[in-house]
């Protein structure tokens, strides 16, 4: 369910949602929408998204509303942030001065005096992303904001937070991690797990949710091992011997 902020600039944006897509209207205290999502370990999180028009972002920058309180709002009560912002916007290409589309042409965006070049705009989201973890989208319509919304409400709730695999990809050189690519660095534990004979990348989880510790993996009975999914005694024998031989002195 994605609530949908009640004020002015969001409610009525519920009437552009599929009709699959669930929504109710509330007060959000930040955020123009919220819902719930699949965390790691099955744990539910919280996915907070705000709505920005462009001129409301210039202005929001400029005044330090957005650093100095919206985002600390955000941060603060969702587990994961997202920032749509809406609107036809340009480079311009001779200057770099940031443009919004007017009738069939360009003009240069302006806060009272000011003006903007593009970088600057491009430079503060990209810190937001890189320094809070806060992710960054584009639409250019109303429309395109609720497609966005809807996307990630159904990536968040669709399916559990392990069955999200795009970032991985086959490589056949990689044998130790059964052809799996992971862009995030695993644990310490389930790195060394992978290397043991029989257990690879995918068997390597069980033993990582199974011991607290490397320590506590290297000094287990083969009985022990014996009690993970997947592992039967000759493996465990294999694993056992493989882990003494390693402690050996040449």
């Amino acid at each position: 369910m994605i609530q949908i902020d009640e004020r002015t600039g969001s409610a009525e944006l519920q009437s552009l949602f599929p009709p699959g897509v669930p929504t109710i209207v509330g007060r959000l205290e930040f955020g123009d929408f919220a819902f719930l999502g699949n965390g790691p370990e099955d744990e539910p999180v919280s996915i907070g998204v705000e709505r920005k028009g462009i001129k409301d972002l210039l202005n929001s920058i400029s005044t330090g509303r957005l650093a100095g309180h919206q985002l600390i709002g955000l941060v603060n009560n969702y587990h994961y942030v997202y920032i749509v912002v809406e609107g036809l916007w340009r480079f311009n290409p001779t200057d770099g001065m940031l443009e919004e589309r007017c009738g069939q042409g360009w003009e240069p965006i302006q806060l009272g005096s000011r003006r903007f070049m593009a970088r600057e705009v491009l430079s503060f989201l990209h810190t937001l992303m890189v320094k809070t973890g806060v992710m960054v989208f584009y639409s250019g319509t109303k429309r395109e904001t609720v497609q966005v919304v809807s996307m990630l409400h159904g990536w968040w709730s669709n399916k559990a937070w392990d069955e999200h695999t795009a970032h991985l990809g086959l490589v056949k050189q990689h044998k130790s991690t059964d052809g799996a690519v992971e862009l995030v660095k695993a644990p310490l534990l389930r790195r060394v797990a992978a290397e043991l004979p029989g257990i690879g990348w995918q068997k390597s989880r069980e033993v990582a949710k199974h011991f607290g510790s490397v320590l506590e993996m290297s000094l287990a009975t083969e009985r022990e091992w014996r009690r993970i999914p997947g592992i039967g005694k000759i493996l465990a024998e294999r694993i056992t011997k493989e882990i003494i031989n390693e402690h050996k002195p040449d």
